[in-house]
């Protein structure tokens, strides 16, 4: 299946794409942790700043993921085909990422089919949204009075807006939305005047006019384009409901700024909550989602904004924790000293030959790619592991005891040169020293049983022959 998802792509496509969903995955580390220190520091802003923040750090992150992925376009793999640490001593953390990472490389094709079929599973259902916005536009919708069609007009010039804004009834809504941005509308719940009084259904549609004149349905459909491409990423999903709420905060602002009555804002809020939400999720309705309702009533009779709860305090810990220990588990020494280097620093190579170690002329580093760097510096780390091992295995041929040789290490020595024999990846041969210590123990060990069978043969008394 991968393999035809690769031939219906250009080449390098689908590796490209599943590069770029791979380093989205710490793009949006880096970006929920921006996220969680815009909250904190932001408690005591407005509710505008903290949007503009917000859907500022979703414009960085899109741009970001179009930039890897030109990138990765354009570029070829780097990714080093190291094998996790064999040896006895504690795996790298960076290796065994690495090697998982050839791995995902490796099925790039199928990552990226499954990728692409939640995707367009995903697109269509965003679709059909817009769809049934169409549909609730002209399905059991009527005319309302004339007067509060002027209202909303004067409304609309008094904040600023443009464009001629509609204003009708529906019988299948249950809270007030506001649909379009072209031709922007505005729909109520039949029955919704007769039962509010006049200044409150004014608070109402002034909370709708601020999300015409905020044109929040251009971020609102940006917002839905990111999570259905980002659904893997718990981060986009995080900063998608904190653009919400802050949003409809912002709309309340508004509403309360022109109304100059924040006591009847709120038992309007009171009283819409009554409602159930059942509003279509591409449409900006008066409530906003389920559960935020409280919220929105806190923050404006306590003048508070919202921060981070006890969650997400510990999931921005984590976070950090993780961070640094990735950082901390990097390639340290070797890689600052090649940093700190000038272009024109020098790199000696090792060669192991035999078990002897030679030196190599010195190679310049002039204009050399990091992931060329990178790759260098995971094969010296390899050799070395091996030189240690083979220095392992010539200290054990210091002293041979005519010991029998443990069906353990039998086992061992089979499973290594089967190993060697079919070219598996991380398999090391044994040194020549190593063979000649256990050819040298099993001599040994015969010697010492031919020697004790001859002493058991000289200590053995002779029969006694009966005289005549």
């Amino acid at each position: 299946m991968g393999t035809n998802l690769q031939q219906l792509l250009p080449e390098n496509v689908a590796q490209a794409l599943c590069r770029t969903l791979i380093n989205s995955l710490w793009q949006g580390l880096m970006l929920a942790i921006l996220t969680g220190l815009v909250m904190l520091f932001t408690r005591k802003s407005s509710a505008a700043k903290r949007y503009r923040w917000l859907v500022g750090l979703l414009y960085l992150f899109s741009i970001t993921f179009l930039f890897t992925l030109v990138a990765s376009l354009t570029s070829a793999p780097y990714i080093d085909p190291i094998t996790p640490n064999n040896s006895a001593g504690p795996a790298d953390l960076w290796e065994l990422l690495n090697y998982n990472l050839l791995y995902i490389q490796n099925h790039a094709g199928i990552i990226v089919l499954i990728w692409l079929i939640v995707v367009c599973a995903r697109s269509f259902k965003m679709l059909f949204g817009f769809y049934a916005l169409e549909r609730l536009k002209k399905t059991k919708v009527g005319r309302i009075a004339a007067d509060w069609e002027q209202k909303v007009n004067v409304f609309a010039q008094t904040m600023g807006i443009k464009r001629a804004v509609s204003l009708l009834e529906s019988a299948i809504i249950k809270v007030p939305v506001a649909i379009g941005y072209l031709k922007p509308l505005i729909l109520i719940p039949v029955g919704m005047i007769n039962a509010l009084n006049a200044q409150e259904v004014e608070a109402i549609l002034l909370h709708e006019l601020a999300h015409i004149r905020r044109q929040d349905s251009l971020v609102n459909l940006l917002q839905n384009c990111m999570e259905t491409i980002f659904f893997f990423n718990p981060a986009i999903l995080w900063l998608s409901s904190l653009i919400r709420a802050e949003r409809e905060h912002c709309c309340d602002d508004v509403a309360v700024s022109y109304t100059k009555n924040k006591v009847r804002y709120i038992s309007a809020l009171v009283h819409f909550e009554e409602y159930a939400l059942s509003n279509p999720g591409l449409a900006l309705a008066l409530t906003g989602k389920k559960g935020g309702m409280l919220q929105r009533l806190e923050r404006m009779a306590a003048n508070r904004n919202r921060s981070l709860n006890k969650l997400e305090m510990a999931g921005l810990a984590l976070l950090v924790l993780l961070s640094s220990v990735f950082i901390a588990a990097r390639p340290g020494s070797e890689m600052a000293s090649i940093a700190s280097k000038a272009p024109t620093a020098i790199s000696p190579e090792i060669s192991i030959t035999g078990g002897a170690i030679t030196r190599i002329a010195p190679t310049p580093l002039t204009s050399e790619p990091w992931g060329e760097i990178f790759k260098k510096q995971k094969e010296r780390a390899a050799q070395k592991r091996i030189l240690e091992q083979q220095k392992a295995e010539s200290a054990a041929t210091t002293q041979i005891e005519p010991v029998p040789i443990s069906p353990e290490l039998r086992k061992y020595i089979h499973d290594r040169e089967l190993a060697v024999a079919t070219h598996q990846p991380g398999a090391v041969p044994l040194t020549p020293e190593f063979k000649k210590y256990i050819l040298n123990r099993e001599i040994a060990v015969a010697n010492r049983l031919k020697a004790e069978k001859a002493a058991l043969q000289r200590t053995r008394p002779t029969d006694s022959i009966p005289k005549k």
